[in-house]
């Protein structure tokens, strides 16, 4: 059984969904290089971890890191080059609770062998064309994987700065049977539900 918190940001503007970071050519040899990385699996989940999907450069999860120094944090990013910000993040602030993993969210069983009790999905691409409804993060068969991921009492995180992905994932919650806990479609300013919300980089600039 999985709870899920859902949250989502409104009044955002579309740039944000076409911003690009350079392309860094050496950053997955440089992130592989550190001791920071995630290289052999299935790697062992302690009690109290953190997953965040998605994690870009990092800042969010670096900061909950800093300030919970005896939970466990794992960032997975599909590309490098963002996820050397974060690594230069983990290696500023010394954190010895914090790990990167380069990797994608289809292969989340291959990559651990226990539960999580928090998964974070920040600002994941909308995919907005039909055609690609099966790559949003939130499709069902995606909330299936994060399931057998997740502790029995475990929480799932959603922000989200689009409409249309938001919707969606509040239908796909639905159709495998979650328990949403909580949702508001304006994060920043009518939250009822008590939590601290780490800013990511996207809400620091656009909000």
């Amino acid at each position: 059984y999985v709870l899920f918190l859902v949250y989502h940001i409104s009044n955002y503007f579309d740039t944000i969904l076409t911003m690009r970071l350079r392309h860094n050519k050496n950053a997955l040899q440089l992130i592989n290089d550190s001791n920071y990385s995630i290289k052999n699996f299935p790697f062992h989940i302690e009690k109290n971890t953190t997953l965040e999907i998605g994690m870009g450069k990092g800042k969010m999860l670096s900061e909950m890191a800093l300030d919970n120094p005896k939970m466990q944090f794992i960032g997975l990013e599909k590309y490098a080059t963002p996820a050397l910000f974060a690594l230069k993040k983990i290696e500023n602030l010394k954190l010895n609770n914090m790990r990167i993993l380069i990797g994608d969210a289809n292969k989340i069983l291959e990559y651990f062998d226990n539960k999580f009790d928090t998964i974070w999905l920040t600002f994941s691409d909308p995919w907005p064309k039909k055609r690609h409804f099966k790559r949003r993060l939130v499709y069902r068969d995606f909330l299936k994987l994060y399931k057998s991921i997740l502790s029995e009492n475990g929480k799932i995180f959603f922000k989200s700065d689009n409409d249309n992905l938001y919707q969606f994932a509040l239908e796909e919650l639905l159709a495998v049977n979650a328990n949403i806990i909580y949702h508001t479609n304006d994060l920043h300013n009518k939250c009822e539900y008590d939590f601290k919300n780490y800013l990511t980089d996207y809400e620091i600039k656009f909000n």
